[in-house]
């Protein structure tokens, strides 16, 4: 019986993409690579308690509607336990002038506890379930730089795991592992064109004000990467500052 539901589960659906979305640059970008790839694709969106939840969500549920694709919300109410300042409201969320700033700070005071690797395995049980044979996250080299989860080598542990935490084994890509910031902007634009996407369907604040804050660490890096880009006009009203 089980040799049979290991045969069964085998025969994934390789048309068929899971794509980890928050809305942010990096999701946004992969989610339409993504689009372009694969015939199916269904993006996975996580309320954890983050404080910009309210945003995202409303920035995933335009896109997704946007572009014509399917949408599951998984909450994760017991990580508002945890420590980190995205998520408790009573601290403070880093500001800085601009990216070079927030490059320097040795104080990683956004990390959330093990959240790509929840996010991952979750996936993995959410991809098993509908016969999905790709996930995708978006993943980039700059701020793998402070940030493990966004790492090659958390990919690459992360592929090893699923292969023998599922009986299905869905693998899982990046498609911007080994860009920055600014390359992703730069290769986001022709798809946001063909896809009929503005930068307003971006949403990459750590916080949910009425515009991006413009100073957290997600902000300034998209700010810098816009500059470099020479489209930080098309940018600038997005920003409260």
């Amino acid at each position: 019986m089980m040799q049979e539901l290991c045969s069964e589960l085998n025969k994934k659906n390789d048309s068929k993409a899971l794509v980890l979305f928050s809305s942010g640059l990096d999701s946004v970008y992969n989610l339409l690579r993504t689009k372009k790839e694969f015939e199916q694709v269904t993006a996975l969106f996580f309320d954890y308690g983050q404080k910009a939840s309210s945003q995202e969500y409303i920035h995933v549920k335009k896109v997704c509607s946007k572009i014509k694709t399917d949408l599951i919300r998984i909450d994760l109410p017991w990580y508002k336990e945890l420590n980190s300042s995205l998520l408790n409201f009573s601290s403070k969320i880093a500001k800085f002038t601009d990216a070079h700033e927030a490059d320097l700070n040795k104080n990683v005071s956004e990390w959330v506890p093990n959240r790509n690797g929840v996010f991952v395995n979750i996936a993995g049980a959410v991809a098993e379930s509908n016969n999905i044979g790709t996930i995708v996250i978006g993943l980039n080299k700059e701020e793998a730089e402070r940030y493990p989860d966004n790492s090659k080598d958390f990919l690459e542990k992360s592929k090893s795991v699923l292969q023998i935490s599922t009986l299905s084994k869905p693998t899982l890509l990046s498609f911007s592992i080994d860009m920055d910031k600014q390359q992703i902007v730069s290769e986001l634009y022709p798809l946001m064109k063909e896809f009929l996407l503005s930068p307003n369907f971006v949403w990459s604040c750590y916080e949910s004000f009425e515009k991006m804050c413009g100073s957290c660490e997600s902000c300034v890096r998209l700010k810098r990467a816009v500059s470099k880009n020479l489209v930080e006009n098309e940018w600038k009203e997005l920003f409260l500052k």
